[in-house]
């Protein structure tokens, strides 16, 4: 933290659940950031190197991909979640002495790429600034027969340079506590700094944002210094309760099934019974059941249903009574939780032999 420097941090935490009409709008994107090790961390060669830090976006995180000098280095999935703040941690050995570049990239639940966070560090001795020598002036004394010269001691005033203006950053939210639904506004104030970035774009020195939230967020605000330094500050709005779920009624059919045993045209054996299956099908509603049509012929191509056809089976097979020397043909719908029916499969046929 620089000597100069007045932090206004100002975590808020509520709104105005008129102001948004009782829907929550998710506003904010994908962020991360590196809590550790510092920029310009200097470590001695051989040393591990502990990465650390922090990513955030309303739906969760996914992933966050760790790269060193541009290059992937480990794919962090499903990192721990805390609300929708994710943690991460990575152990890196750098290699060989140099400098190196770490950056992190976050991405959420929607495979949404966050701005890209980077830390330097430097493996092997701080480098030293050359120093440019001090020039001392000094008058060489012309001697005078008879005197004698004592002298002068010569004193070496070096500038003091001007003090770098005071900077000042103020990161909060208005007003404090918001219910699930509500809505904050973010704001911003800084002076005498290079550059501030806020949701992954270059922003004025005085702006604002609205967050309708339905869950505790994290919105990250990131200051360049006039010397270059960059830091990063975290603001939490914290909501209390959840947004109600609206489901819209399911009046989608399910998909039709597809019959598998017996083959169609296939001639089996005279026996009493046979077992009919199909491949299950699946539906957001799930499936309560399904219903199965059988049909006989003597040879006459006069199909007739048989006794107790239709009928129905909460499994993917049923069992049912044949008759030796018969044709038979079925087919099968199936039925969602939500009462909704498939159209039929295609017949399948298959013949009972005799013997």
């Amino acid at each position: 933290m620089k000597n100069l420097r007045r932090i206004g941090l100002v975590l808020i935490l509520t709104s105005l659940l008129a102001a948004c009409g009782g829907q929550a709008v998710r506003i904010g994107g994908t962020y991360v950031w590196i809590d550790v090790p510092l920029d310009g961390l200097v470590v001695p060669p051989g040393q591990p190197v502990q990465v650390e830090g922090h990513a955030s976006h309303p739906d969760g995180i996914r992933r966050v991909e760790l790269f060193i000098n541009g290059q992937l280095q480990e794919t962090l999935p499903d990192p721990e979640m805390t609300g929708n703040l994710a943690s991460f941690a990575y152990q890196y050995t750098p290699p060989e002495p140099g400098d190196y570049t770490i950056q992190v990239v976050a991405y959420s639940a929607e495979d949404v790429a966050s701005q890209p966070d980077s830390a330097r560090i430097r493996v092997g001795e701080p480098e030293e600034e050359a120093l440019a020598p001090e020039t001392t002036l000094t008058e060489t004394p012309t001697a005078v027969p008879g005197v004698t010269i004592t002298p002068t001691e010569i004193i070496t005033l070096t500038p003091t340079p001007p003090s770098a203006p005071e900077a000042v950053v103020e990161f909060w939210a208005e007003p404090e506590e918001i219910k699930a639904g509500d809505c904050a506004t973010i704001r911003w104030h800084v002076e005498n700094v290079e550059s501030v970035v806020y949701g992954g774009v270059s922003q004025p020195f005085d702006g604002s944002d609205l967050a309708c939230l339905c869950e505790t967020a994290y919105y990250p605000l990131v200051v360049t210094y006039l010397d270059r330094t960059t830091e990063k500050f975290t603001l939490e709005i914290k909501v209390a309760g959840s947004c109600p779920t609206e489901v819209p009624e399911d009046t989608t059919p399910p998909p039709v099934p597809v019959l598998s045993v017996p083959a169609n045209g296939l001639d089996v054996g005279c026996k009493a019974s046979q077992t009919l299956a199909w491949l299950p099908v699946e539906d957001p509603s799930g499936i309560s059941g399904y219903k199965i049509r059988v049909q006989r012929h003597a040879g006459d191509n006069n199909w007739q249903d048989v006794s107790g056809s239709v009928f129905e089976s909460a499994t993917k097979s049923i069992s049912v009574p044949v008759e030796c020397g018969w044709y038979y043909r079925w087919r099968v719908r199936a039925i969602d939780g939500n009462g909704n029916q498939s159209e039929w499969s295609d017949w399948s046929q298959f013949a009972v032999l005799l013997t």
